[in-house]
This record gives structure tokens, sequence and C-alpha cells, in this order.
């Protein structure tokens, strides 16, 4: 196969698969990262319920706030611009304005842990014990480890272009509104109380965790074990009815400069 048509294939390849982070980036792109399993569907729900004015569901949220792991960059040049794109990926310079969604690292184990087994990602038997493992070691996706991808984004945040916002799953637990409040005036939107209330209401936990039972013809859940629930019921602190102390202290000795950092208690 010479150059050009290798060229072709692989521009083929990009139109029909997820784009991940090959996509092209346009300078007025908006981008909500996270670290897998800190909220950001969560916050999907609540910003295109705001930003579209649409109640956003299982089976409409990717034509508002899409997932780069789940669509093409065709796809996604459709959209109308700016764009607001889901992303976990660590750093990248070419992101101009950023919201960056962090949660207690504890909890996001756990979290990823069930969210493995829900959609068949490790093999049965996988203990929580090779699953830590494996999560410290960044051998679980191309995201770096946890570590890696919040120091990453906090470290570099000053040459985010036009801004970086960063928004703790805690905080946005305990006080919804006000951080509701904080992420539109980042991205000079003024939506009317009532109508941020609605967005709330609509968007709470067991709300989202209704619409999963119903909405059962979602692509996301598509083969995925229904018995494990992707929308847990909004908590924090579940890990310390999880992990026993071996696996707490792997995590504190990994992650404990960085949770001291983010204001997280050892």
């Amino acid at each position: 196969m010479n150059i050009k048509n290798m060229i072709r294939r692989y521009k083929r390849i990009l139109l029909e698969q997820s784009i991940r982070n090959y996509l092209e980036v346009f300078d007025d792109d908006i981008f909500l990262v996270s670290y897998p399993r800190s909220g950001n569907t969560w916050m999907r729900f609540l910003l295109g319920s705001l930003l579209y004015e649409e109640r956003i569901d299982w089976n409409n949220f990717e034509e508002y706030i899409p997932d780069i792991y789940r669509n093409t960059d065709k796809e996604l040049k459709k959209l109308q611009r700016p764009r607001v794109l889901k992303s976990h990926h660590p750093y990248d310079k070419r992101y101009n304005k950023v919201i960056y969604l962090v949660r207690d690292v504890r909890d996001v184990l756990v979290s990823y842990y069930k969210f493995h087994l829900k959609f068949g990602k490790i093999k049965d038997g996988y203990s929580l014990d090779e699953f830590i493992i494996d999560f410290v070691s960044g051998n679980l996706d191309d995201f770096g480890t946890w570590g890696e991808n919040v120091e990453g984004w906090i470290g570099n945040r000053n040459k985010v272009k036009y801004g970086f916002l960063l928004i703790r799953y805690e905080d946005l637990l305990d006080d919804t509104y006000g951080e509701i409040i904080k992420v539109l005036e980042f991205l000079n939107c003024k939506v009317e109380k009532d109508k941020i209330n609605d967005a709330i209401e609509w968007s709470s936990f067991s709300n989202m965790r209704k619409l999963e039972n119903n909405q059962k013809d979602s692509q996301l859940f598509k083969n995925a074990d229904r018995d494990i629930k992707f929308v847990n019921k909004g908590k924090f602190g579940t890990w310390k009815n999880v992990l026993n102390s071996t696996q707490r202290n792997i995590i504190h000795n990994e992650y404990s400069d960085i949770l001291v950092k983010l204001g997280y208690k050892i």
C-alpha cells in the first residue's frame, strides 16, 4: 500500500470511528474534562438542560454535549458552535476553555471499579485488590493515572487560553445551585433562577436513575449489566464502607499530597 492510500485509509477510519482525542479542535470549543467517574455525566445533564433548554436524557445527551469517545469527527463538526465537548484526556494545550471536575480519588476508585464491572471491561473474579494495582499504575485506560490527570490540568491551568474553572464534585453536591452559578458565569451565560432550579431538579440523581431504568434502549447501556447502576446515589465518602485498611494505604501512599492540596481529608 502506497503512502497516499495509507493516508486515505487513515482518514476514512477517523471519519467512521469515534474520534477520541484526535478531533480537530476549534478555537471556541469548550471542554468539560475530568478523570472518569468524577461527575462528568451529571454536569452534562445540568449544562445541557441550561444551555440548550432541553430535557436531557440518556437518548439525547450526545446531541448537546457529546462524548469524544462515542462520536466521529464528522459528527462533532455538525454541532452548533461553540461546542461543549466531554473529555477524560490529560492536559492538552489545544483545549482553550476548560471546566475541570475533580472528585475524591477514593470514591473515584470504587465507582470506576463498578463501571468496569457494568460494561464487562474486566473478567469475572477480577478483584478490587487487582483493580487498585492497575488503577494506580495507569493500566486501565489512556487517561493517565488519576494523579497525572489531575495535576496535569491543575498545574497547567494558567496556560489555558480562555480560562480554566475547577469544580469539586463534593462542592457540587453540597451546593449545586452555587456551583452552577460559577459555571454559568465562567461561560458568560445568564439563566433565570427558576430555570436553574428546574435543571437541578431534572438532573437530580433520583431522576437520572429513574431515566436510566426507563430508557433501556439507550446505546450507552447496550450490552451492559443492568443489575449494576450507572448512576449511583450521589453521595461522597462511600469508600469508607468499601476499602479496607490495606487498600486505603495504597491510595494514600500514592495520592495523599494531591488530596490534601485539593482540600480532602486523609
